[in-house]
């Protein structure tokens, strides 16, 4: 369930406008482009880390999609040097890449979410809502930063909320079984 604020929209409608979306197959960027605009997002587009970086610096993007195979830096590199510009800013990597590994590496560099391709239209905007929303409970709340709780999601969708005492250790998700880490950044 998606919270919302006192105006009656979507904390998504408020706390994401644009998106940077990297993405090397021209293809899929513009599917992809085309299903976000279709949600009212303005959509800035980028083939490779250069462009990124451009784009993340002159346009302050209110959220990221890449993927991790492209040319230059990877969607590690990129997620990792975004974070370390500014961690508010969500990061979701969308990538044909399925290993366990690739996961917490991103998860690691401080990617607040990971889907594999395909991924089914309704999948991904609800998973920038829920990183959104996320996201901005993180900045908003009014609880001490050693108080909150590490929220994340296992790659079949199940979430967590686990103490940072356990950031950087792997647990099992108890609906699919699969370890999941728990990320080391906010």
């Amino acid at each position: 369930m998606v919270a919302e604020d006192y105006s009656g929209r979507a904390l998504t409608d408020v706390v994401v406008n644009r998106i940077l979306l990297i993405e090397a197959d021209a293809e899929t960027a513009q599917s992809m482009k085309t299903l976000l605009e279709s949600q009212k997002f303005t959509v800035l587009t980028a083939k490779d880390g250069g462009q990124a970086q451009s784009i993340f610096v002159m346009r302050k993007p209110d959220f990221v999609i890449t993927e991790l195979i492209l040319q230059g830096d990877t969607g590690f590199e990129i997620c990792e040097r975004f974070k370390q510009t500014d961690k508010t800013v969500p990061v979701l990597v969308v990538s044909e890449i399925e290993l366990d590994q690739a996961k917490k590496l991103a998860s690691r560099v401080g990617a607040d979410g990971y889907l594999v391709k395909p991924v089914q239209p309704e999948v991904l905007l609800s998973k920038i809502r829920e990183i959104a929303e996320n996201a901005w409970w993180e900045v908003h709340s009014d609880r001490p930063r050693e108080d909150r709780r590490v929220r994340f999601s296992c790659s079949c969708g199940k979430r967590f909320r686990v103490s940072p005492v356990h950031r950087g250790k792997s647990l099992t998700c108890p609906e699919c079984g699969e370890p999941t880490m728990v990320p080391i950044h906010d």
